[in-house]
């Protein structure tokens, strides 16, 4: 197991959007180079405490982590034991005047290079020793040895926005993005802020932000008018629709005037609090950090949004609203920014128009590929403010290539995720609300997915996402439900929503991305009504009455994977999450047992086809592989001992995030009893030769000791 030690933005003691900003990159980075992730500085953000006459929970503010599910293997400090590794710093650099490229092969001399860096110098890749040292950190100690900083000194820090960090060929980025769109605020609070911005109906935004700001160098907040508010609120909404405020000062007299000018206007943490008080309550973090960050995603749900600049709060509003496909152009209600010369004192500066701004959008002023080589060259783009590069768009999930950008690759999926297969490609065109309606059919079909003597119902209205499900399950369309212990229903448009029993649990970009989705929750319904198993995301493979687990992902070329496993011989016996028994070791089939047709070797095996084999039946587990596609690894496989190859699968087992230690005692059983694997390799092809290789050492060793 190898570990990247990362520290939080000022060890966590800052504001909530910069903490989510840091821990984004420490999650990027631990991704792109196969690490486990120990996050160091997973504290309460003290900077958005607030007390709300005793409405909100103060006890155990919440951490990013209490908001936000993190889509890589990670823990803290305490819960792993790294005295005695060796470790090495990635960096002495502040992470906003670096720039950190995957994969090493990339030309950092380019032109592209230098519009990407916007004068940065300093180019970091964990090439040579780095790349293989146990413990790689990036913490946030002084750049000066010694200790703690001295006089004038000042501690590096790990704050920037993820797409001016990290400088990636088109593979690495869609491999990256994928991992940011797992990165999903946690399903309570997600489905309570769907349920309060559809309550709303339509409305606009503004994030007005003063509180703080009085007291902040290098703003003008206390020589703002409530008439510039409304002047560049009045550019963008319309005075009848429903305006909602997110401010930290809604008694500041400043918003009388708001008030009057927007009748219909709601503040809105004080709107959850009055009219969802109940919900709000019974969510799992319920504090002002989780209420602030519920505000958020209401916002990103808006008409239109404007906010304030320099704000890293308004920042993300901005990206989410990106992500969900709203048409969102940046834009702020003002400058903050001082001339270089003026002088500035706490909360005011002379105002100056030194970023234009055009209906609150900044006005590009010189040329380059990258949004920030465009804007005012006075902004701090690592966390001034967002921008498009980072946004989670249908283009670069698909390709990897930035919007306006070619494309010069392909990229692959993340780690610990079911495998992606050839008919499930991301479509780079966007329909229209009205258009999915109508080829929706209207009404919903119902696929129940059977396992183990009980039954899962999904009810599906898209007919193509139903084809897809119905392909990923490997189930009868015209199946009845008996015993269902469970009723899934996927809603919405973009996004696409997942309801289980009629409440929200998550949601999706797209039809693929939702077929990911739902094969998560059906397992973890499973892992629930069917406790005495273990699942691993992954695949499972069946020859001679042996069966091979493959955990992990094996990368995005299905069809050469497919091929080379057909060829040797093996069937597929299920693949996404692989369920296993104890304690008699027996892999069942779930999911798909064949390919998509065109994946296999022609002889049936793999081919996807009515005639093609019929399901298999559970076979007893015979080897454990760790699969990690590297996209410039050199191919390997090794043995792993016992206690590696139960850390390595942690990052694979479903059970292990809903009963820690039972997950933990099954697994240690198992490697004591399985031979594990570890395969490290470049593509699907290649891997899959690498554990035929291996598997037929284990078959031969097994028969001389027989």
């Amino acid at each position: 197991m190898r570990y990247l030690r990362y520290t939080n933005y000022e060890s966590g003691n800052s504001g909530l959007s910069n903490a989510v900003m840091s821990i984004e990159v420490g999650v990027g980075l631990a991704f792109l180079t196969n690490r486990f992730l120990v996050l160091e500085g997973n504290v309460s953000p003290p900077a958005n405490v607030v007390s709300y006459g005793g409405r909100v929970e103060t006890d155990r503010p919440s951490r990013v982590t209490d908001l936000i599910d993190l889509p890589v293997p990670w823990g803290e400090p305490g819960d792993v034991d790294l005295a005695g590794l060796e470790a090495r710093e990635l960096t002495d650099e502040n992470l906003g005047q670096l720039v950190l490229y995957f994969p090493s092969t990339l030309d950092i001399t380019s032109d592209d290079a230098r519009n990407f860096a916007r004068g940065r110098t300093t180019w970091v890749h964990p090439a040579g020793a780095l790349a293989d040292v146990p413990v790689l950190e990036m913490t946030e100690q002084p750049a000066a040895p010694g200790g703690e900083p001295q006089r004038g000194e000042r501690k590096r820090n790990n704050l920037s926005f993820y797409g001016y960090t990290f400088y990636l060929d088109d593979e690495h980025r869609r491999s990256l993005y994928r991992v940011y769109e797992r990165m999903r605020p946690k399903p309570e609070l997600a489905a309570l802020a769907q349920r309060v911005a559809a309550d709303l109906g339509r409305f606009n935004a503004v994030h007005l932000r003063r509180g703080d700001f009085k007291l902040t160098y290098g703003v003008t907040t206390l020589d703002r008018q409530p008439w510039e508010a409304i002047e560049a609120m009045d550019a963008l909404f319309a005075r009848d629709d429903t305006l909602v405020v997110l401010t930290d000062d809604r008694d500041d007299p400043f918003f009388e005037e708001i008030r009057a000018a927007y009748p219909r206007h709601v503040f809105i943490d004080h709107h959850i609090l009055d009219d969802y008080g109940a919900d709000f309550a019974a969510l799992p973090a319920r504090d002002s950090i989780a209420l602030a960050y519920l505000s958020q995603l209401i916002a990103a749900e808006s008409q239109a949004f404007i906010g304030t600049m320099t704000s890293t709060f308004t920042a993300l509003i901005q990206r989410y609203r990106g992500n969900r496909g709203h048409d969102e152009h940046f834009r702020f209600l003002w400058n903050e920014l001082p001339q270089p010369d003026d002088p500035v004192e706490r909360g005011r500066h002379p105002i100056s128009e030194c970023v234009p701004l055009e209906r609150g959008r900044m006005v590009e002023e010189f040329d380059g590929p990258y949004s920030w080589n465009r804007v005012n060259q006075r902004l701090a783009p690592a966390w001034m403010r967002e921008w498009p590069e980072s946004l989670l768009s249908e283009q670069v999930l698909a390709t990897g290539a930035l919007p306006g950008r070619s494309a010069r690759s392909a990229g692959v999926g993340a780690p610990a995720t079911p495998l992606r297969k050839p008919e499930l490609q991301r479509s780079t065109s966007v329909a229209h609300p009205a258009s999915a309606a109508t080829s929706s059919g209207g009404e919903r079909s119902r696929l129940v997915v059977p396992f183990a003597g009980v039954e899962v119902a999904i009810h599906v209205r898209s007919q193509e996402l139903t084809e897809h499900l119905a392909a990923c399950f490997g189930v009868d369309r015209t199946r009845k439900a008996r015993h269902a212990v469970a009723e899934l229903a996927v809603t919405g448009f973009r996004p696409l929503i997942l309801e289980r029993d009629g409440q929200q649990v998550a949601e999706a970009a797209d039809n693929p991305a939702m077929v990911e989705t739902v094969q998560r929750e059906i397992a973890r319904v499973l892992c629930t009504a069917r406790p005495r198993h273990s699942w691993l995301a992954g695949a499972a493979f069946v020859r001679s009455g042996r069966a091979l687990v493959v955990a992990g992902h094996p990368g995005a070329e299905a069809e050469g994977w497919a091929s080379a496993m057909g060829a040797s011989g093996w069937d597929l016996l299920g693949d996404g999450w692989i369920p296993i028994l104890h304690p008699s070791r027996q892999v069942l089939p779930f999911g798909r047992t064949t390919w998509p047709q065109g994946s296999g070797t022609g002889s049936g095996r793999a081919s996807g086809r009515a005639s093609g084999p019929p399901k298999p039946e559970p076979a007893p587990l015979a080897t454990l592989v760790v699969a990690h596609h590297r996209l410039t690894a050199r191919d390997e496989i090794r043995c792993l001992s016992p206690s590696v190859a139960v850390a390595e699968l942690i990052a694979s087992s479903l059970d292990f995030s809903q009963a820690r230690k039972k997950a933990v005692e099954r697994l240690c059983k198992l490697v004591a009893e399985v031979p594990v694997l570890h395969a490290s390799f470049s593509d699907g092809a290649r891997g899959a030769a690498l554990i035929e290789k291996a598997e037929k050492l284990i078959e031969a060793r097994e028969e001389k000791t027989a």
